[in-house]
Formats: structure tokens, sequence, C-alpha cells
């Protein structure tokens, strides 16, 4: 095993058996365990996942939810799986009372009491476990309890507490204690954070990963752990049935195919639908430009990307909602006329105000509208809304309020949520898997007795009624997560992904610009400094060069700077293959503190 650690180092993790890249080196150990005896990307995708709950339980867990892009060589083409929570059967348009304040980008709303984020009203209906299951039935080539050895080992012995996950438990603190479960495992009993160091052993969590190796799908959504979920979550005055559970591996779960553009000469794809169309609609703009002759961190190349960057998220915020629910003109938005049009917009001497109006891709849209919604998908619910405006402020004029323990941007502390990682093997196949919980331990409950977090993905919905990601039976809220594949003469040679919210899209368009516009190595590419707009303020990494930043203020930018080499702005975890000779390539991102590790063939 070839194994480096993040590092400010440029130079890629080389091997020619396989390559996995996590936020967690035990995870990576996990996934390169699989490839060493002879599984594929999707079985080192797999251990890593399942690996990840125990090593990083404040990111992701089997409560979860998420998306991934697989390619395989034997197929010939990509897969989109999305696995993301829904709300349950009996939520409504009302479920919450918006508190007024900022919204990141129409992505994080507030509530009153925190109800849409803490607690049992906070919780829909987990998808983690149908797609990464369907993954092993699909895919898979190794049994699922040898995959799930790893983890289970991990649990059992326990795992010490990274600084991060201790600052998790620390900043989390409040939210934890409200839940005896979810207190024990990370609060010492004077209710103090563990630090980090604090080895935490889950002997709960290793009995439930046993349960489904045995039990699989069945014992998650029908036996046994269904019959304990829904006990604690209405116990505690939740809305999650049963049914839900039960119909969510059938009738929510979504194979699907990947938007896709083409950039330079390249075929990027990602998992629909609300935020690859973000990050495709970004290249298309920037493809109009010739990035390339420019430095990587230029003023010139910079302003440039930041303006496509607010021209995209102001369709994000009209055009953002669950496509078997409303009307979506995706062809619309992908279209090289409308990339073209938008780009009119975009002036190399001068920075946009923030507040662009959303376009109308609907004119570019061949397929025209049908109730079955753009993705041809009939909504289940029966709710089809046709999106083209969105709000974000009071209409009475007053003020926006910052809910308490906020700052003024609405950003609740500098960290990041979710958890990405990335698989190559020795054939060519790909896995990009981006898993979460929402916020840092979900709704902060523990299934007792079982050990795992239950997410709070109903924060994503806007609590307002009327809109297109307002809250409806069965819906899936607007999301951010963007696994990414990058193909070559109809072969993936590339594979990355993010955690961050927003910052997803942005880390993962930088990065890809950097390969192919700049040429750079994927690690060299994934250290970089970064920038970011998702609607509200432009972000930018402190260690940017000052000129650039000078360059920036004088065409208008005005700049808040915030850390350098901080998990704000995404972690992305990126692998390559290059299909003639083989060879492998591998970066993890120094924001988190991850690993990417090389399978020996020898």
């Amino acid at each position: 095993m070839v194994f480096n650690h993040a590092s400010g180092g440029i130079h890629d993790l080389v091997s020619a058996g396989g390559i996995s890249s996590s936020a967690h080196p035990w995870a990576t150990a996990a996934g390169v365990q699989m490839l060493l005896r002879g599984g594929n990307a999707v079985d080192a995708a797999l251990a890593t996942a399942f690996a990840l709950v125990v090593c990083e339980p404040a990111m992701s867990h089997l409560g979860g939810q998420g998306h991934a892009l697989v390619y395989m060589t034997s197929e010939g083409k990509s897969v989109a799986l999305d696995f993301y929570a829904t709300a349950p059967g009996a939520a409504r348009p009302d479920l919450y009372e918006w508190v007024p304040s900022p919204t990141q980008g129409g992505y994080r709303f507030w509530t009153k009491g925190d109800a849409n984020t803490t607690g049992a009203l906070s919780v829909a209906v987990p998808g983690n476990m149908a797609g990464w299951l369907y993954l092993h039935q699909r895919w898979g080539t190794l049994p699922l309890d040898v995959l799930l050895e790893p983890s289970i080992l991990y649990a059992r012995r326990g795992v010490p507490l990274t600084p991060r996950m201790a600052a998790f438990a620390a900043e989390s603190r409040a939210r934890l204690a409200q839940f005896p479960a979810a207190a024990a495992l990370f609060l010492r009993q004077d209710g103090s954070p563990r630090p980090a160091g604090d080895v935490v052993v889950q002997e709960d969590l290793a009995r439930t990963l046993e349960l489904i190796a045995r039990g699989g799908m069945e014992v998650f959504y029908r036996g046994e752990i269904a019959r304990a979920i829904v006990e604690m979550v209405q116990s505690a005055g939740g809305i999650l049935t049963l049914e839900d559970l039960a119909t969510y591996p059938e009738y929510r779960f979504r194979v699907l195919s990947p938007e896709e553009v083409d950039y330079r000469g390249s075929v990027i794809q990602a998992t629909p639908p609300s935020s690859s169309v973000v990050l495709l609609q970004i290249l298309n703009l920037l493809e109009g430009f010739p990035l390339g002759k420019y430095p990587p961190l230029s003023g010139e190349k910079l302003h440039l990307l930041v303006e496509a960057m607010k021209l995209a998220f102001a369709d994000r915020l009209a055009y953002t909602g669950d496509p078997e629910f409303v009307d979506l003109p995706v062809e619309g938005l992908l279209a090289k006329s409308y990339a073209a049009e938008r780009r009119s917009l975009l002036r190399s001497e001068q920075a946009n105000a923030g507040n662009i109006p959303p376009g109308n891709p609907w004119a570019h849209q061949v397929s025209p509208r049908d109730e079955a919604g753009s993705g041809g998908n009939r909504s289940r619910g029966g709710l089809i809304t046709s999106c083209g405006s969105s709000y974000s402020s009071r209409k009475d004029g007053l003020p926006l309020r910052v809910p308490s323990g906020v700052s003024k941007d609405g950003h609740r502390s500098d960290q990041s949520h979710t958890t990405h990682h990335s698989h190559v093997d020795r054939w060519g196949n790909f896995v990009s898997l981006t898993q979460s919980l929402g916020d840092a331990f979900g709704s902060a409950l523990v299934v007792p007795g079982y050990g795992f977090f239950l997410n709070n993905a109903m924060k994503l919905f806007d609590p307002r009624p009327g809109g297109c990601n307002s809250i409806a039976p069965h819906k899936r809220p607007g999301t951010a997560p963007c696994p990414t594949l990058v193909l070559r003469d109809g072969r993936a040679v590339m594979a990355l992904g993010s955690p961050s919210g927003t910052r997803i899209i942005n880390a993962i368009a930088q990065t890809l610009i950097h390969v192919i516009d700049h040429g750079l190595g994927l690690q060299h590419a994934v250290n970089l400094p970064r920038v970011h707009w998702s609607g509200e303020e432009l972000e930018l990494e402190q260690d940017l060069p000052q000129e650039t930043q000078k360059f920036l203020r004088d065409r208008g930018h005005v700049l808040q700077l915030r850390q350098a080499r901080s998990p704000w702005f995404g972690a992305v975890q990126a692998v390559a293959r290059d299909p003639e000779s083989g060879l492998c390539q591998g970066a993890a991102d120094p924001r988190r503190q991850g690993a990417v590790a090389g399978a020996d063939p020898r």
C-alpha cells in the first residue's frame, strides 16, 4: 500500500493498482484494503463509506443521505445514484415557522426553535443504506460482510477523535446534550465535550453494522432497525413512519443518467438534479474565455470565474427543486446557446452587482414543458410547480434578522459538514461518492441501542410555502452534493467531489479548471487557494496573492477574507487514471485531515 496524508505538497500519489482518497486516513485504508483483496472501485467505495461513519460521525452516518456517480468499464457508461433524503409522507408546506435571515444563497433556512435543524422534526427519510446497498448488489464483487470488516473493527476497538471531530463536538455541545444517546458518545459525564485524542468506542454501532452485513436492505428499511428508528423519532415528536422507510428503496431512491456538458474537449458529468446544473453552467459560461492564458490565481481569471458564479447561482435560486415535483428547464440551462446569451452579461472590466436576475432558459429548452417534470419523471405527489422566480428577502422591506449564534452572513461557523471520497481501480472503474447528515451530527438524534445518527435534511427545504423548494410529502430538498466525473474519448479519466454546502460546486469547478485549463497535477490543483460566491458575498482564502486581491477590489468586488486552507472552502478528493498506461493518480485536500492511498499490484 502506498499512502500519503494530505499536505502542502503538490505531487500526486501514483499507483498502478488503483487509488482511494477520503477525508480520514483510516477510511482511505479501508478502501485500499478492498483493492488489495481483488475488489473493484465500488468495493473500495463501500468499505470507505462505512468506515467514514465510524471515523467521521459528525459528517455522515447510516441515517444520512448522498449521491454517487459510477463509471464501469464493463458497461461503458456512467450511472448516477440519487439516495438523498426525502420529506416524510406527513410533511406539509407550513411545517416550520421561518425566521427571516440570510439563506446562504437559498441553501440554509432558519426556523423558530430550530425545529428544522435539531430533533425529531428535522429528520427526513434516510437514503444512504438504499444507495450503498444498491451499489453492492449491482457492482460489488466482494461479500458485504468483508466490506464491513474494517468499520466493525474500528467501531469495536475505538477511533481517536481528530481535532476536527473534537471541534464539532464542542460546537454542537448544546445540541448533543439534549439527547442522552448522543451525549453518551461525545460528551463527558460533566457535560464537557470529549477532547481530541479521546478514543471513542461504538459497540452499539458495531452490532448494527453486523446486522446490516447479515440483513442488508430489509433489516434497515423494514426490519428491526426500521422499527427502532420510527419508535425513537415518533416518541420525540417527529412524523417519520414505517411506511416512509419501507417505501424508500423502491419508490424514492433513483437511478439516473448524469447531466453532462462538453468542456474544452472533455465531457464533464455530474449527478442531477440541482447542483450539477450550476457546476456545468459555470463551465459553459467560462468556455467562452481563454482562461489558460492567465496564471491560475491571476485577478483577470478569478474575476471571470466569480462573475460566472454569480450568473449560475442566480439561476440556481430560480430553478432549484425536485424534478418530480417541479418543472425544471435543465436542457435549457445547459444549452450552449443559453450560456452564450448569459455570457453577454459578464463584464471583464467591472463586477456585476450581487442581485443579478435569473435568465430565461425556457427559450433554449428544445423539449416542451410537460407535467411529468424536466426529467420525464411524473411526480408521485401530484404537485407540479413551474419555476422561474425566487425570493430571499422580506417583502415588507424590514431587515432580515440574524439568529442568535449566527454571523451576519448566515454562517454558524467556519466548519464544513458532509464528506466525499473518490476511487479508481486497476481496470478503470471509477466511483465518486458524497455522503452527509446535513449539519454536524445531523439532527443530533442517535437511535438508542443502535449507535447511529439521523439526518436533519429537512433544513434544506424553504419553509415558506409556494416555492420550488418548499416542503411537500416525499419531496427532495434542493441539494449541493455534486459527485463529478471527467471523460475523454468515452472513457472515464477522473473522479472528484467535495463537501461544504454550496461551496461544493465552486470547489469542484476551480479544481477542474486548474487541471483542464492550466494543466496542473491533481494535488497542485486541489491545494490552490479558492474563491466562493453563492449569492450573498464574495469569500476568498486569505492566502490569495495580494496583487490578485487588489485587482478584484479595483474591479468593484467587495472581498470577505477567510482563513487560508479552511475546510469552509470544501475538501476535494480526486483520483485519475491514464487509460493508455493504466497509471492512477490521486490527491487529498489539505483542508481536511484526509489521505490518499494506492494499491501496489505486486
